[in-house]
């Protein structure tokens, strides 16, 4: 399953892949902070894939897979939340208001994930 073309996805659409970067290149990162980038991909019948990647004297990536829901201008996405000992894991549906800066920019808005920018890949 391939996710829809950034052309044939207007501005009130999330599908397609979209990226998140550390805003400093790796090279130039500040003392004590990683750099990081993920990418979403919003796929058809709410099937959503997730890559991130992180590195500070290494790198670790990891990807995942998990649904979505899109109601513009509402996505609610899957994802797990761990017990605070660490120990359960419970199934979660996490609600952002996602805000169109540009054709290919949005922000996720009031929401636990990241409020950087993302943009669309081509």
């Amino acid at each position: 399953m391939s996710a829809v073309p950034a052309h044939a996805a207007g501005p009130s659409s999330i599908s397609g892949c979209w990226t998140q970067t550390s805003p400093f290149p790796y090279a130039e990162r500040p003392p004590g902070k990683e750099w990081g980038s993920r990418t979403w991909c919003f796929k058809r019948r709410g099937i959503m894939t997730r890559f991130h990647m992180a590195c500070a004297g290494g790198c670790d990536a990891w990807d995942l897979d998990g649904r979505y829901r899109w109601r513009s201008p509402i996505v609610w996405i899957s994802d797990v939340e761990m017990s605070d000992d660490g120990k359960r894991q419970t199934n979660v549906w996490r609600r952002c208001r996602v805000n169109f800066t540009a054709r290919d920019r949005m922000v996720l808005e009031n929401c636990y994930f990241s409020a950087d920018p993302w943009v669309r890949e081509p």
